[in-house]
């Protein structure tokens, strides 16, 4: 392919290449081809003037501009879907904001050419008509529906201004409404690109059972008719159909609805759906795709349930606000006698500011909190977090780093550390905690290999621990509560006291084999280093009360409540009780906010009026959670609390202005001080300001609010510098 650089600097390039025509499929697909060249790290092509922009590492410049010259423009590769590789997202929100400004550009272009072109008075007339049927006819509908709402209004406006013989307004009107509808459209795009990229599971592994044994392979590998072994906690990658086992499905993901659905042997088994308990043997219908995310975000879209309150209140409103803009249109007829006057109503209406200037409020809202790294799931879940005036946080992986470590190793047997800790690793690498993954660390710095399974079937109690068979003996492994109470396990005298002398501090991991106590694992998780500046900027924002619920011994959980000036905590609990007490709270007349990031967090989760999961969460975790956090930041949550606080001010400020503003339009046009014609410009002109300022960053405007505090200003200023 032939292309010519019109603009170069260190690592950024900018050409024209000789495509021809393109379509979107082959723009995407040349993005991602490119994407794919190493050094590369940003590749856009616009399809209108066919421009390629690349940004990539200096030191590999001849390789990519060798990769752009190899294509071939008789047979360019095409991509009909987003993809789910991780550039995928930013390739789409180019493509998308480059649709918007085409389509921008094409309605200004289009008016500007209809009104400079010496035309005569009749082809205007019959291009002012073409351009008004699809109002008039959505207009109709809505009333054969029997339905009277904002479109029926706009419908009347524009045919009103034809009968009337006022064409430049009928025009007007609609050039107003086209580009507010046209940024409606981009801002609720990029929100759902930013509400797709959260949802797709990426796994970077599965495991596959080949030749009767589970072996890891990556996600890429996955081809339809394998067979993937899939355990409590995890999130399937892909759509299948169950072949063995019985598990308990969380398709809240899929279906909207918080309820577990069995599955069996026939079972289908959808991408995205957790399974909570059970084993499951699923071959592979489809590969890993795109579909079925997109349905999910349909549902999520769609869902009334799931818009914010406001966002459903301003829906409502405007369309019950159309029949009184009629009502006093012949009110004021009648009074004055006066029709242009009374027209005045019909041209000035609150409902479609209202309408309009809310869902991108709130979707420009949802797309600056996922350029944080932050997926909302729901506009209501942005009023939930505003309102939140008690926050429950989990503590392992939540306010510690999530990054545990062994600390040492206890045997109570004639085995060493390195043969319990290769027992202990065998077994827990399949499961998705963050105390697994550090008993699996530490076997891997140890160069102990246990990759080779010599247990039998895994059964994992969620909360609690793992039980299996190794060499015809059961070996249990987990809590305290898990091995000395659930499976009855003798404990010897004095061990807790001894063990809080050792590692006072640390988390406790037990190993029985055949009820006898072998071995305790002591892990440390240290308390993440923003955890502190976090608490205090959430109190500053407004939250009266943290409570921190967490399934550890008293003393490590006095201990991080300590340090993070938590106003209460609860040790030792189950999963249940966490739910229980997310409960409890509520009843209390709080608006709870839960925190967590295992899969014993996740009932909790669910009850909480929103819940939020870190970037370190169990994939059931981040499926439950209503705002999933992809960094791994935790002061995160102080940006998603200043979020959803700015979008509801701005949306009660919205009103305000709509009400005053055309009100004051409406009396200057039946008082005769302004013409029907000026206040309908006027009008639709708001709706435009109002509906293009409900797009400016809410941090950026933050950051100059005197009622800010100050701490939180200090952090919104290092995260837009970063």
């Amino acid at each position: 392919m032939r292309f010519t650089i019109t603009n170069e600097i260190s690592g950024r390039i900018r050409a024209k290449c000789d495509l021809g025509h393109i379509d979107e499929a082959e723009a995407r697909g040349i993005s991602y081809e490119l994407m794919r060249v190493d050094g590369v790290r940003h590749a856009e092509v616009h399809m209108a003037n066919g421009s390629l922009l690349l940004r990539f590492d200096p030191l590999k410049r001849d390789q990519v501009l060798a990769a752009v010259s190899a294509f071939d423009v008789l047979n360019l590769p095409r991509e009909e879907e987003a993809g789910l590789e991780d550039f995928c997202s930013s390739i789409e929100m180019a493509l998308e904001n480059n649709r918007f400004q085409m389509e921008v550009v094409t309605t200004f272009a289009r008016r500007w050419i209809m009104r400079s072109l010496p035309l005569p008075a009749v082809a205007n007339y019959a291009y002012v008509i073409l351009r008004a049927i699809p109002f008039v006819v959505e207009g109709v509908k809505r009333l054969f529906k029997k339905e009277l709402t904002v479109e029926v209004l706009d419908a009347t406006a524009i045919t009103t201004s034809i009968l009337r013989n006022e064409w430049a307004d009928a025009s007007t009107v609609m050039f107003l409404l086209e580009l507010s509808a046209t940024m409606e459209n981009h801002v609720a795009s990029r929100a759902r690109l930013a509400l797709r990229d959260g949802l797709i599971t990426r796994s970077e592994n599965v495991w596959a059972r080949i030749d009767g044994k589970d072996v890891m392979i990556a996600l890429s590998e996955v081809e339809k008719g394998m067979v993937l072994h899939q355990r409590a906690g995890g999130v399937l990658p892909v759509d299948g159909k169950v072949v063995e086992g019985i598990g308990q499905m969380n398709e809240a993901a899929m279906t909207g609805e918080s309820r577990l659905v069995t599955k069996e042997p026939g079972s289908t088994v959808y991408a995205g759906t957790a399974l909570e308990d059970g084993d499951l043997m699923v071959s592979v219908t489809a590969p890993p795709g795109t579909s079925r995310i997109d349905n999910i975000v349909d549902m999520v879209e769609q869902s009334a349930e799931l818009k914010a309150g406001a966002q459903s209140k301003a829906e409502r409103l405007s369309d019950a606000l159309v029949p009184y803009s009629f009502l006093a249109f012949f009110g004021i007829w009648g009074v004055t006698q006066n029709i242009t006057k009374a027209l005045t109503v019909l041209m000035v209406d609150y409902s479609c500011a209202i309408k309009l200037s809310t869902p991108v409020a709130v979707g420009s809202a949802m797309d600056e909190a996922a350029k944080f790294g932050m997926t909302v799931k729901g506009g209501k879940y942005l009023e939930k977090i505003a309102a939140a005036d008690l926050i429950v946080f989990d503590k392992t992986g939540t306010l510690t780093k999530a990054v545990p470590h062994v600390e040492c190793i206890v045997s109570f047997c004639d085995r060493t550390e390195d043969q319990l800790l290769r027992l202990a690793a065998c077994i827990e690498e399949h499961f998705p905690h963050s105390m697994a993954r550090a008993i699996v660390n530490e076997a891997k710095v140890r160069g102990l290999k246990h990759k080779d399974e010599f247990h039998a079937e895994v059964k994992y109690v969620v909360a609690h621990g793992i039980r299996t068979k190794v060499n015809n003996k059961e070996v249990c492994i987990g809590s305290a509560h898990f091995i000395f109470d659930d499976e009855k396990t003798p404990m010897p005298e004095g061990i807790l006291d001894d063990l809080a002398q050792i590692a006072p501090t640390s988390s406790i991991i037990f190993i029985s084999e055949d009820s006898k106590l072998i071995a305790a694992i002591c892990i440390t998780d240290p308390v993440r280093e923003d955890a502190a500046a976090t608490i205090t900027q959430l109190r500053a924002l407004g939250v009266k009360r943290m409570v921190m619920l967490t399934g550890d011994s008293e003393n490590v959980a006095a201990s991080v409540a300590r340090k993070l000036g938590l106003d209460d905590y609860v040790a030792q609990i189950l999963p249940e009780d966490k739910c229980a007490y997310v409960k409890k709270f509520q009843q209390e007349g709080y608006t709870v906010a839960m925190v967590g990031d295992g899969i014993n967090d996740s009932p909790a989760l669910a009850v909480s009026d929103v819940s939020l999961a870190l970037s370190d969460a169990t994939d059931i975790a981040r499926a439950v959670a209503d705002i999933s956090i992809r960094n791994d930041s935790l002061e995160s949550l102080v940006i998603m609390r200043l979020l959803g606080q700015q979008v509801m001010k701005r949306i009660h400020a919205d009103y305000r202005t709509i009400v005053a503003l055309n009100s004051s339009f409406i009396a200057a046009g039946v008082a005769g001080l302004i013409t029907v014609s000026t206040a309908a410009y006027m009008h639709n002109l708001l709706t435009l300001m109002v509906t293009l300022a409900n797009t400016r960053s809410l941090l950026t405007t933050a950051a100059h609010n005197p009622y800010v505090p100050s701490e939180v200003k200090m952090l919104l200023a290092e995260e837009q510098t970063a």
